[in-house]
C-alpha cells in the first residue's frame, strides 16, 4: 500500500463530515426534503393502480394484488430514497466557471472527495429510509410492508449499495463531459428518467412484457431499486440475487474505468472557463 493511498484513507473520514455538514446545513430544507422525496410518486401510482383494480374487476395483474404493488411502491420510495440524483454533484457548474482547477492543488483526489460524499450520502439517506418505514409501520400498519427475512433484507441492500454507487459513477461521468460539452444537464435529465424507468420507480418491471423485462434484467438501475424490492417481497430468490450480483459488480468495474478515464482526458484538455 503506497504512502498517497495511506493517506487517502486517513483523509477519507475528514472528507464525510465535511460533506455532512453541507449537507445538512439548512436543515429544514435538508428534513423536508428527505421525507418527501419519492412519496407523491408512489402515492399517485397507488391511486392509479387502485382505480385500475377497480375498474378492471381483476383480483390480479401479472401475480401481483393491489397490496402487493402498495407495499412494492413503499419499498420503491424507500429504496430510491438512497439514490443519488443529477443534482447530487456540481462538477460541471465548477468546469464552465473555472474552478476545477482547485482539485489539482488539494492534498486529497477529486475521487476521495466522491468516496466521501457516497460514504456521507448513503449513511444518512438510509437513516431517512428507516425513519420513513418506522413511521409509515406505525401510521398504516395494514398496508405498510413488513421484512420478514433477514436474507433478503442483506441481499436487497447488497444490490441497493452497488447500485447506488453506480448512479453516482454515471452522474460524475455526465457531469465529466462538460469538459467537451454544454448539454450536460439535458443529458442528466434524460438518464433520469431512463433510469426511473428501467429501475421500476414507477412501474413495477414484472408487470411490463417478457422481453422488456430480459432487456432490463441486464441493466443496473433494474438490479438497484426492483430488484431488492422483489427480494423484500419474497418473490425473488438467493438465484436472482446472484445475477444481479454480476451485473452490479461488472457495472460498477465498467463504470469506474469510464469514470477515471473521462477525468484524466478532460483535465489534460482543459484550459479555463467554458473548456
Amino acid at each position: 500500500m503506497t504512502a498517497a493511498l495511506v493517506d487517502e484513507i486517513r483523509l477519507l473520514p475528514h472528507v464525510v463530515a465535511y460533506e455532512w455538514r453541507k449537507a445538512t446545513a439548512f436543515r429544514l430544507g435538508f428534513l423536508l426534503r428527505e421525507i418527501l422525496r419519492g412519496v407523491g410518486r408512489s402515492l399517485v401510482m397507488a391511486v392509479v393502480f387502485a382505480a385500475m383494480f377497480r375498474s378492471s374487476g381483476v383480483a390480479s395483474m401479472r401475480g401481483y394484488t393491489l397490496p402487493d404493488i402498495v407495499h412494492y411502491l413503499v419499498w420503491a420510495a424507500a429504496l430510491q430514497k438512497v439514490l443519488t440524483d443529477e443534482k447530487s454533484l456540481d462538477l460541471a457548474e465548477q468546469i464552465f466557471d473555472g474552478t476545477i482547477t482547485k482539485y489539482l492543488v488539494m492534498p486529497v483526489s477529486f475521487f476521495t472527495l466522491l468516496a466521501g460524499r457516497y460514504v456521507q450520502f448513503t449513511v444518512s439517506q438510509l437513516a431517512g429510509a428507516a425513519l420513513f418505514l418506522a413511521a409509515g409501520a406505525l401510521l398504516l400498519p395494514s398496508w405498510w410492508p413488513a421484512v420478514g427475512d433477514p436474507v433478503a433484507l442483506l441481499q436487497a441492500l447488497v444490490l441497493l449499495l452497488l447500485g447506488s454507487a453506480c448512479y453516482l459513477l454515471v452522474h460524475f461521468i455526465l457531469n465529466g463531459l462538460a469538459f467537451w460539452l454544454d448539454v450536460v444537464w439535458s443529458l442528466l435529465n434524460m438518464f433520469r428518467f431512463v433510469a426511473m424507468f428501467v429501475s421500476g420507480a414507477i412501474l413495477p418491471v414484472p408487470l411490463m412484457p417478457h422481453g422488456v423485462q430480459q432487456a432490463f434484467a441486464w441493466l443496473f438501475p433494474y438490479w438497484t431499486l426492483c430488484a431488492p424490492a422483489e427480494l423484500l417481497l419474497g418473490r425473488m430468490g438467493t438465484a436472482g440475487f446472484l445475477h444481479g450480483l454480476v451485473v452490479q459488480l461488472g457495472s460498477l468495474l465498467l463504470l469506474s474505468l469510464l469514470s477515471s478515464l473521462v477525468w484524466r482526458r478532460g483535465l489534460a484538455r482543459y484550459c479555463g472557463v467554458g473548456a
